[in-house]
């Protein structure tokens, strides 16, 4: 019942075409569209409440009954130790602060980064191109989170500094990361961690299941389904996309792209697509998940993990990508001309 009423409040509540910003906010100097702004909830800022520093537990620990194997989560190293972030847990809050970073995660467009900054982000209530738009707490400026920088406030035209970071899922990550810390589900709030607040959302993927995109977008791209998983590059002048479901095997692109070159891993067994910025070609030299080993190597013999992390210590980690996992609608929403990759 708590999910039915939470998907009828937002359906209901930001689905007015009157219904278009909250009053603090000029549109006149946004640099985004403000047609393709809409309120998200009635409460406005923090009505999705973000979590701060929230409990973890360890690989087989407690309060994490809720997370399946073939459950998504977004993974990072920390600089102490491994981390991961469910996706069923970010349904519900959105965002999670901790010392140095965000994690931030808009359900509604797919999409997760990881985010380097000194302030902690709140969840606005607003939405753009159906896209979670944040603000952070110390100058309250407004970020649109797939347009990767500031578009209102003293803090516009900012750019988001992102870190690395990778999704798959929880079976997989668990293997190759067994130490792991998860933020379990001792979140301090009532939340079905284990139900999915948006009903078919995540699963209707064409005009016969109705509204199955909520807000509105310029007209979506038919090149691909809307709710396909792609990894995009956002380079200066050039976006390109990659849909993890064609890449049943593990499979590295080394690309050029805007005269920068990347190294792009993706897997649709693992449901998993990350990319780097690198100065020569990778290789998988080795994609064990049993044993807990995937090993990206370069022609010099440097190994890195997935994440970007040197094994032996003796290279730098790897450059993450400005690129990141979105729902395929949303993706051609922000970045009309992107290319794909089929």
């Amino acid at each position: 019942m708590k999910i039915l009423l939470l998907l009828l409040l937002i359906l209901f509540g930001a689905c007015k075409e009157d219904d278009l910003l909250a009053s603090d906010i000029d549109l006149q100097d946004c640099l985004v569209d403000d047609n393709y702004i809409r309120q998200g909830c009635f409460a406005g800022k923090d009505c999705i409440p973000s979590l701060e520093h929230p409990n973890t537990s360890t690989v087989g620990g407690n309060s994490l009954e809720f997370l399946d194997d073939n459950d998504l989560v977004v993974g990072i190293w920390d600089g102490e130790q491994y981390m991961a972030f469910p996706h069923s847990i970010l349904d519900w809050h959105e965002i999670i602060n901790e010392d140095g970073y965000s994690i931030s995660y808009c359900p509604l467009t797919g999409s997760a980064l990881h985010i380097e900054t000194e302030s902690a982000f709140g969840v606005s209530g607003l939405l753009y191109n159906s896209n979670l738009i944040m603000y952070d707490r110390e100058s309250e400026s407004h970020w649109p989170q797939m347009f990767l920088k500031s578009a209102e406030g003293s803090r516009q035209g900012d750019q988001l500094k992102l870190k690395s970071m990778i999704e798959m899922n929880w079976g997989t990550w668990k293997n190759l990361f067994p130490d792991s810390k998860v933020v379990n589900s001792n979140t301090g709030y009532s939340r079905n961690y284990d139900g999915y607040p948006y009903g078919q959302y995540r699963t209707c993927n064409s005009q016969e299941c109705g509204d199955y995109i909520f807000f509105p977008i310029p007209p979506v791209d038919d090149r691909l389904p809307a709710k396909t998983r792609v990894i995009s590059i956002i380079s200066e002048y050039t976006q390109k996309a990659y849909p993890i479901n064609n890449f049943e095997e593990p499979t590295i692109l080394n690309e050029t792209i805007d005269g920068l070159f990347f190294a792009v891993i993706l897997s649709s067994n693992e449901k998993t697509g990350v990319a780097y910025q690198t100065s020569s070609a990778l290789s998988i030299s080795e994609w064990d998940i049993e044993n807990g080993n995937i090993i990206l190597e370069d022609d010099d013999g440097n190994r890195w993990n997935i994440l970007g992390k040197s094994i032996d210590g003796t290279s730098n980690n790897l450059i993450p990508a400005n690129a990141f996992i979105s729902y395929w609608f949303s993706q051609a929403a922000f970045y009309p001309d992107t290319e794909i990759q089929l």
